[in-house]
């Protein structure tokens, strides 16, 4: 929840500043766009199209309606661009926007990670981001690596790619 919090109360701030679009990458199940506080803000839900589709069965399966700020981008982060997703979903790359990026990164190879972060910060220059990102596990104290290695058990249980790390180029000079 403290990341969310984060990522919310920095879009908040972008608001003030003229963002009117809100991109939650990897969305998943996340719940913004159905208690969106700013009536001027376009929504734009980017996941995995296989999971995009299995919400929308369960949103209409409760009655629950899509709000009409919300816009739907499948991308398979691995196949697809994200900038050609969300164009395709009406996404206005030279308005400024504010992105969510909240447990993923560690399921995309590295590589997908940079690329999507130089399209966000190249689209718009007035474009803002809140991501995580993991750790090596040889970084982390004991306590900490009891409860990677619980969550690497059930990353692999659930046939989820193994996790990817961001090494801080400052750690490079150090391994």
């Amino acid at each position: 929840m403290a990341r969310s919090r984060f990522a919310e109360d920095h879009l908040a701030q972008a608001v003030t500043r003229g963002v009117r679009q809100y991109v939650v990458l990897g969305a998943g199940l996340d719940t913004f766009a159905y208690r969106n506080p700013f009536s001027h803000m376009q929504v734009f839900e980017v996941d995995f199209p296989a999971t995009q589709e299995w919400k929308r069965e369960r949103l209409e399966a409760a009655s629950i309606a899509i709000p009409t700020t919300l816009t739907f981008a499948p991308v398979d982060f691995e196949k697809d661009t994200l900038a050609d997703g969300l164009l395709s979903a009406g996404f206005k790359a030279s308005e400024p926007a504010f992105f969510s990026w909240l447990g993923v990164t560690p399921y995309l190879a590295e590589e997908t990670v940079l690329a999507t972060l130089r399209w966000i910060a190249s689209s718009c220059s007035q474009n803002g981001v809140a991501f995580d990102y993991a750790v090596p596990r040889a970084s982390l104290n004991f306590l900490n690596r009891m409860v990677f290695d619980a969550l690497a058990v059930r990353v692999a249980g659930a046939g989820s790619r193994s996790l990817d790390f961001l090494i801080p180029k400052s750690w490079h000079a150090n391994c």
